[in-house]
């Protein structure tokens, strides 16, 4: 489970543009916390089991070591460079990668796809992670006890907060719902899945729309950001929640999207 942390620092120290890091078994230990003759023993496996996340590995021997990512505009997640710093067994920090690696997309909830009793089906879990169940049930009962996981009807929920459930984004109705999704977490509600709707345009610049969010956004666009979780405190009384139920509780009115008929042009 260490060596999916080991990938995640390497790549924090690379270059988005050339898709190159270049950095040392040294730096990579301090980074991410694991033993540097941990490290030792996972550079070697990558270069020969990781292909791929890596195109090529230079190894370099007066001059850091040289990784080459491939491009991948789709299959990525984003961590907060605070989760190297934070004071957890590099092991559960491992299986959090791990875990959200698997999770439902744009969100931190893995949901199992055959459940057992209705909860978590471990077995399953265990085999997308390519671990036994036994190291996952140790490392899992651990996690859970930090705080980083919790338990939810079929599935988990990962709760570090360094750990971005969407995308990084600056626009507002991000910042809306990372402050929907950071009260969530801070008050023991599963946060609701953000479900944007995303098309591609010609020029292959991706759009997205989500008049739920939208929605919310008016009702909340001269707040700051304590002020919409105050509000949040006073009006959502639920633990598991979707945006409908917030634009509802907020009296929030969503636009209803026409859809209008194709032209039919005849060459």
């Amino acid at each position: 489970m260490e060596t999916i942390l080991a990938i995640a620092g390497i790549k924090s120290t690379g270059n988005y543009k050339t898709n190159i890091a270049e950095t040392t078994r040294e730096y990579i230990a301090e980074k991410t916390g694991i033993s540097f003759r941990t490290v030792k023993s996972i550079v070697p496996r990558l270069m020969e089991n990781a292909d791929f996340i890596f195109d090529k590995i230079e190894t370099r021997i007066k001059s850091p070591n040289r990784y080459y990512f491939k491009k991948d505009k789709e299959n990525y997640f984003f961590v907060l460079n605070s989760f190297f710093s934070e004071v957890i067994d590099t092991k559960i920090k491992g299986l959090l990668l791990l875990i959200k690696s698997v999770c439902k997309q744009e969100t931190n909830k893995y949901i199992s796809e055959k459940t057992y009793k209705g909860e978590l089906n471990h077995s399953e879990l265990a085999n997308k992670l390519g671990i036994d169940v036994k190291t996952l049930d140790k490392y899992l009962e651990k996690a859970i006890k930090e705080g980083q996981i919790k338990m939810i009807p079929k599935g988990l929920l990962i709760l570090n907060k360094s750990i971005i459930p969407d995308f990084k984004g600056t626009d507002q109705s991000s910042r809306l719902y990372h402050i929907i999704y950071g009260w969530c977490l801070d008050n023991d509600v599963i946060p609701p899945d953000r479900n944007d709707k995303i098309t591609q345009s010609a020029n292959g610049q991706t759009k997205r729309n989500n008049p739920v969010l939208n929605a919310i956004l008016c009702k909340t666009a001269n707040m700051s950001d304590d002020e919409i979780r105050s509000l949040l405190t006073k009006r959502i009384v639920s633990k598991d929640i979707t945006l409908e139920y917030i634009a509802k509780a907020l009296n929030a009115t969503i636009q209803k999207t026409e859809t209008k008929p194709l032209n039919i042009v005849i060459a």
